[in-house]
């Protein structure tokens, strides 16, 4: 009997040996993760794609497009078509910037540098931007789309110089590029959940323009990683040579089959994805035909979006990473057909007829559409 007890108070044990073990295992996981980053690629790197990728383009991006959403229709006074077809403006510079600046960083190093001008470059311009849109009252709509177009171009030149780190780091490291992938993507979409969960709350308590000069202070972040990152200075270049070969690099690229044809494939999902994300906001805050979310609300429903991304990531990093590109594209691109039928559920209000409440409604449609994109996107 006694030897009995002895052995269940021996299994107890063990189970609660293994139950701390898992628990170490989940919290310093990441750390040792983190700190294998930054010993094979140099901290420098990992704090630039935290930085750029998690702080100003996730954090920032989220809690600005909710700032955005209340400036125009609070501010701005403007209607949800004119808003809808007034956004896409501001995207064109992600178009035309995020390429020029792609090859610029190659080919044209300022003081002898590919990287670090271009991300204190971004981080002044945003900085400069921003504060004009929060510190100008009765701001004309046009000049306000013109300094937003301004800064969502410097977000894109933050962008394309780390995406620039990444490629040039993932050829020097392989074996870690699917990590390196894998940084950028859960760092964004970290920095989405803080930023969307907090941009209900700030835009209540500082109001949109409060917000815009708060955002100033991840766009100076950028110019600190243009400070401190790590980059061997090249000496004696030729922009015209660099460019001539730069150009003949790229155009045999693009004559690849491997490559000209999964781009294609990307442009044509993007260009046919309607969105219409200005014109649901609208309807979420509208007292006659939709549920009048408050501020508070719509941040969070935003948020708790956000942890679809997250779970997107990983669920593509533990089970999906090393199955077929082609059969994942469809999966994706099928569910996220599906996906979009229920905005359509939602405004028809075929939900209530389900018994189904907006709130639950639109927190699943988030958390599943979310985390569709982000599968779409790591796979690409």
């Amino acid at each position: 009997m006694a030897r009995e007890e002895q052995n269940i108070e021996n299994r107890g044990s063990v189970h609660v040996v293994e139950r701390e073990s898992n628990l170490r295992s989940v919290v310093c996981g990441p750390v040792r993760w983190l700190k294998m980053l930054a010993s094979k690629l140099h901290w420098s790197y990992v704090f630039a794609v935290v930085s750029n990728c998690g702080i100003n383009q996730g954090f920032g991006y989220s809690l600005g497009h909710v700032a955005t959403d209340y400036y125009m229709k609070d501010v701005q006074k403007v209607q949800p078509s004119q808003y809808q077809a007034l956004s896409a403006i501001t995207r064109i510079s992600w178009i035309i910037f995020k390429p020029l600046f792609g090859i610029l960083t190659d080919v044209l190093p300022i003081f002898g540098f590919h990287r670090r001008p271009y991300f204190i470059l971004a981080g002044v311009i945003g900085v400069v931007s921003l504060l004009f849109i929060s510190l100008q009252s009765n701001l004309h709509l046009y000049l306000a789309l013109f300094w937003m177009t301004i800064s969502s171009a410097a977000m894109a030149i933050a962008d394309v110089t780390i995406d620039a780190c990444t490629t040039y780091n993932s050829n020097k490291h392989p074996s870690l590029a699917s990590d390196m992938q894998s940084l950028c993507s859960l760092s964004y979409s970290i920095g989405e959940l803080l930023g969307f969960f907090m941009s209900g709350i700030l835009v209540h308590l500082v109001g949109s323009k409060g917000v815009f000069g708060l955002l100033t202070f991840t766009f100076a972040l950028v110019s600190v990683v243009g400070v401190l990152f790590s980059e061997p200075r090249v000496h004696g270049f030729s922009f015209k040579q660099n460019f001539t070969n730069a150009m003949k690099a790229m155009w045999r690229t693009i004559k690849c089959s491997d490559v000209w044809q999964p781009s294609l494939y990307m442009f044509i999902t993007r260009a046919l994805g309607l969105d219409i994300k200005e014109g649901l906001f609208y309807w979420f805050t509208d007292s006659k035909d939709g549920p009048l979310f408050a501020q508070e609300t719509v941040g969070f429903i935003l948020s708790i979006g956000s942890i679809g991304s997250i779970l997107g990531v990983l669920l593509y990093n533990l089970r999906l990473k090393d199955h077929p590109f082609r059969k994942l594209f469809l999966w994706t691109q099928l569910l996220f057909a599906l996906s979009g039928m229920f905005d359509l559920i939602l405004v028809l209000r075929l939900n209530l007829k389900f018994g189904l409440p907006d709130y639950l409604f639109i927190v699943v449609d988030g958390i599943v559409s979310k985390m569709i994109i982000r599968l779409t996107w790591m796979a690409s």
